[in-house]
């Protein structure tokens, strides 16, 4: 099989297309015949070497991609949420030895995938496991009630968006950052108020709520401006352990998506959300494996509204 990867660190350059034979699944595990799987800015972090100490142990060819579609080709012993040639859709660390979804087929705990409706399209649904389940984890940490008032930053971002959808169908008033050409995608995900971005943010936000709202997810990694904009005593999320959120004021916590990479029940909600049309993938770009080394430099070049999916 091919697969998309590096054994060096560097810019775009770096990444090729190498060959390897098709993996088994083990006890408990699923191989998948990938249709399509994300570059994300995890992929880019690994690529560059910014990630090197958590990959230390590892031996090179490493793979990215955190999340993926296509349908189950093999089953291991003890498997039965799933069938062969069922359509589904999963999470996947790429720092362990087997690498990540950038492949052809992959294994992965049976656990860490979710069937998926027969006519979704797979590059759809490979825009969905790892932002929707990090938005699912945001609002839980948060743990809002309805009617509580929520800033989302970077809501024109993937993970943003599906904050804020999430968010409206649970009841709580989401508000955004976001350019004036933004506006119209953010209130029709849900967006109560769409917000200037920077430093004006927190001005914006307290002039509507003059005591602070009740809540943030912070995607775009920016609550050093913006944390003033909560109330005293609020709550605050950050989806980055490298960019905490400081301010004393505010009970604040950090989410990672692979500490649920094995949330089954979580992963099928986010299909029927999917099914259902409460998320709506945004894909910017859809290009072959064989441009992966394009894909990762549209990632790094940033302002997409959407993502960029390979498809294998």
């Amino acid at each position: 099989m091919r697969f998309v990867a590096f054994t060096e660190f560097g810019g775009p350059e770096v990444v090729r297309i190498m060959e390897r034979p098709v993996p088994v699944p083990g006890p408990g595990e699923v191989l998948v015949r990938v249709a399509a799987s994300t570059v994300n800015p995890t992929d880019l972090l690994m690529r560059s070497g910014q990630q090197a100490a958590l990959i230390k142990e590892l031996v090179p060819p490493y793979v990215g991609g955190m999340e993926f579609s296509g349908h189950v080709q093999a089953i291991g012993a003890g498997v039965d949420s799933v069938a062969v040639g069922q359509a589904v859709m999963g999470v996947v660390n790429p720092r362990r030895p087997a690498g990540g979804a950038h492949a052809e087929y992959l294994v992965v705990p049976a656990a860490s995938v979710a069937a998926l409706a027969p006519s979704t399209d797979l590059v759809d649904a490979a825009t969905i496991p790892m932002n929707g389940l990090t938005a699912i984890m945001a609002l839980e940490a948060l743990a809002l009630p309805p009617g509580a008032t929520l800033l989302v930053t970077g809501g024109p971002g993937a993970v943003g968006g599906y904050v804020i959808a999430l968010a409206r169908a649970q009841g709580l008033r989401p508000l955004s950052d976001g350019r004036p050409e933004d506006a119209p995608m953010l209130r029709a995900l849900g967006a109560d108020a769409v917000l200037p971005r920077g430093e004006d943010t927190a001005v914006a936000a307290r002039a509507l709520f003059p005591d602070g709202v009740d809540g943030m997810v912070d995607t775009a990694l920016v609550a050093s401006q913006v944390s003033r904009a909560v109330r005293d005593g609020g709550r605050a999320v950050s989806l980055r352990r490298s960019s905490p959120i400081t301010d004393p004021r505010l009970t604040a916590s950090y989410v990672g998506v692979l500490d649920r990479a094995d949330d089954t029940a979580t992963l099928e909600r986010l299909s029927k959300l999917l099914a259902d049309g409460v998320l709506r993938p945004r894909v910017a770009h859809r290009l072959p494996m064989d441009q992966a080394r394009q894909a990762h430099e549209l990632v790094a070049r940033g302002g997409l509204r959407g993502r960029v999916v390979l498809t294998f």
